[in-house]
């Protein structure tokens, strides 16, 4: 039933970035679909490959949406703190 939602969800998100027409938005949306990709390895191959295959995706996809944040124009009223 988890597979069925996650899955229904991803179907959306990926017509979201059919639609959407920023860029930052789709950057979003492809993000969430990382994580969802990842959740959707654990709960279908359920061994402890299966979970190690999901943890290393998910680790992977963080560092990747950490890149995305940090690609993105920064904030007109950021605060920046330099040393």
């Amino acid at each position: 039933m988890y597979i069925e939602i996650i899955g229904f969800i991803v179907i959306v998100l990926a017509i979201r970035i059919l639609i959407t027409k920023n860029r930052a938005e789709r950057l979003l949306y492809i993000n969430a679909i990382d994580f969802a990709v990842s959740a959707l390895i654990a709960l279908y191959i359920n061994t402890p490959f299966g979970l190690i295959l999901a943890v290393t995706f998910f680790i992977c996809s963080t560092i990747s949406s950490n890149a995305l944040a940090y690609s993105l124009k920064p904030l007109n009223n950021e605060i920046i703190v330099e040393k």
